[in-house]
């Protein structure tokens, strides 16, 4: 609750006075809904759980997308990317179909450029078709920042455009990392040695 009250300059979580013993009670932290940020939000959320349980530790709650820098968060996705159920579109797998619950194509947030030159392998030339479901964003993300560097000289512009990954990717989906984040703490996946720093 301090961390609400910090981030909101003096307001409750639990909302005024007469109805905040009810709302407290209950579990509803009505203050979050004036929240902008989804990321925040998220934490603040966490951190408020009802069931002292499903809450943060201190130290869990630090590594949290809104206080990890960008870096971090994007090496997170990178190695979400790299997951053999993410490789593969595992269906059977509840992080893969809760991954792609959201019917939102990210490509068609991406110039269609772009996503053309970021498909195609520098070295071989072989084009990758890449789905609409985000576990295909998340192995995108991946394949670029392992062969960034692989990419042949003379560059074309689109090299340009992109120019430094880790920032294209970060302000093209800026809630991806929290989604990843949210999903990924909720399960056993979080234990696993190469995604654990990330969370535990």
């Amino acid at each position: 609750m301090v961390a609400f009250y910090i981030v909101t300059k003096g307001e409750h979580p639990f909302g005024a006075k007469p109805d905040r013993l009810r709302n407290l009670l209950d579990g509803r932290p009505v203050g979050l809904k004036a929240l902008k940020d989804r990321v925040l939000k998220d934490l603040l959320s966490w951190m408020l759980s009802h069931d002292p349980k499903d809450r943060p530790s201190a130290e869990q709650a630090l590594k949290h997308p809104y206080l990890q820098p960008a870096e971090q968060q994007f090496e997170m996705l990178c190695k979400m990317g790299n997951q053999s159920e993410i490789k593969t579109g595992n269906l059977k797998s509840d992080v893969v179909r809760l991954l792609n619950s959201d019917p939102k194509d990210w490509r068609s947030q991406m110039n269609a450029d772009v996503l053309q030159y970021l498909s195609t392998d520098p070295l071989k030339g072989k084009t990758f078709h890449y789905r609409p479901s985000w576990t295909d964003c998340l192995r995108l993300i991946r394949n670029v920042k392992e062969h960034w560097q692989d990419r042949p000289r003379p560059r074309p512009e689109l090299f340009y455009v992109v120019d430094d990954p880790e920032e294209y990717f970060l302000n093209l989906f800026p809630n991806l990392p929290v989604e990843v984040h949210r999903i990924i703490r909720s399960c056993d996946w979080k234990e696993r040695p190469d995604l654990k720093e990330y969370f535990i």
